[in-house]
């Protein structure tokens, strides 16, 4: 498939823009994946985090999708014909339906009975955005039986949108550092682990935080008027991510060994979206075009107590236990764990519920994880 697309550019503009907020502002996923479906004529869409081996779903998004057999799905179908056949696809690749198992043969099965039927599925545009071990983020565009299959104009949008898909999950991820860019807050970037760069138009340095000074300091990175690395090869790679960035594209990440250990480094590179850029000229940062995080695995530290509390605006207390109970402890075992009464967790795991806007553990560990590995034991450590 080809990325060309015969939709126009305000409209793609509008989506993609929405696409980089749902980073920071996860409860903007189902207006994302709403609009993504009125752009291909689909029925709805979800975005999903799970582990098939753990029966677990780690977060949700629904955009216009039957909540009830949302619940089905997660409770009896994780394991199905679609998601099967995508656990051996390329992250990125969209993938449609018909190609994983052909309708007639899908009529026979629970999963259609049970999950799709009811809300009259039968063709699904899939992508697998993120897959580490057994884990999965996917995002799923679903179409009618009368809708029928995606044409190849819709195809092609999906491919198009791919790349800002996930780009925007990555950046979810790394919503500590990209909150704090999108806030202009440099006090919060100069002490992230992670190295933060931001270059302008003319692809020069106009911000380097410490961590990326650090790396620069250590023969790693090169902060000159064009960033680069030790090595030609990857300087050049780097290079031709930039300037996809900075033409519009998603950028996108690459590894970078570390010159003295071997260790993998990852570098993502992505543009900075057009409402970001009024926030970062007014605090001085002019013409910011293009922003790179690098990020070392051995410099994985603990998120400070106060990034969750700044995050979701929740008290010490209420982070204290937003943290415990991500990590699977039940309402006891967080009570013991932080010497509190069940009944002031279950007040607190309530208050903690409202703040971020999630119905269950399982949606909170999605948050949590969004922000950083954080360990309990020294969750209030500062770095």
């Amino acid at each position: 498939m080809g990325a060309q697309v015969n939709v126009s550019n305000e409209n793609i503009e509008k989506v993609l823009d929405l696409v980089y907020d749902t980073a920071a502002e996860n409860d903007l996923w189902s207006s994302a994946l709403t609009a993504i479906a009125d752009l291909t004529h689909s029925q709805g869409g979800i975005l999903y985090g799970q582990s098939v081996a753990a029966q677990k779903i780690y977060f949700d998004f629904n955009g216009r999708l039957d909540e009830t057999c949302n619940r089905v799905y997660a409770e009896r179908h994780m394991q199905n014909p679609w998601s099967v056949y995508m656990e051996t696809q390329a992250v990125g690749r969209p993938v449609l339906s018909d190609e994983a198992i052909a309708l007639p043969e899908l009529h026979k099965t629970a999963f259609y009975d049970e999950v799709l039927r009811p809300q009259g599925i039968a063709h699904n545009g899939m992508i697998a955005l993120a897959a580490r071990n057994d884990f999965r983020a996917a995002f799923n565009m679903c179409r009618s039986e009368r809708q029928g299959p995606f044409e190849p104009e819709q195809q092609r949008l999906l491919e198009y949108l791919s790349p800002h898909l996930r780009r925007s999950v990555t950046l979810g991820f790394r919503i500590d550092g990209y909150l704090a860019m999108q806030h202009a807050a440099f006090d919060v970037l100069e002490q992230l682990a992670d190295g933060v760069i931001v270059l302008d138009r003319r692809l020069r340095m106009s911000f380097a935080n410490v961590a990326a000074r650090r790396l620069a300091s250590e023969g790693l990175l090169r902060l000159q008027q064009a960033v680069s690395t030790y090595s030609i090869a990857h300087s050049q790679r780097l290079a031709d991510l930039v300037r996809s960035a900075l033409q519009g594209a998603a950028g996108g990440t690459m590894s970078l060994p570390h010159h003295v250990d071997g260790r993998l480094l990852t570098i993502l590179v992505t543009s900075i979206r057009s409402k970001d850029l009024g926030r970062l000229s007014d605090a001085g940062m002019k013409d910011a075009a293009v922003l790179l995080f690098v990020i070392d695995p051995a410099n994985r530290r603990s998120i400070p107590l106060a990034q969750i509390m700044d995050a979701y605006g929740l008290t010490q207390a209420e982070a204290r236990v937003a943290l415990a109970a991500s990590s699977g402890t039940t309402i006891s075992e967080t009570a013991r764990l932080l010497k509190l009464s069940p009944n002031t967790i279950k007040t607190h795991l309530r208050r903690v519920f409202a703040k971020t806007a999630t119905g269950r553990q399982a949606e909170l560990a999605g948050l949590i994880t969004a922000v950083g590995s954080v360990r309990i034991g020294d969750a209030d450590t500062q770095p």
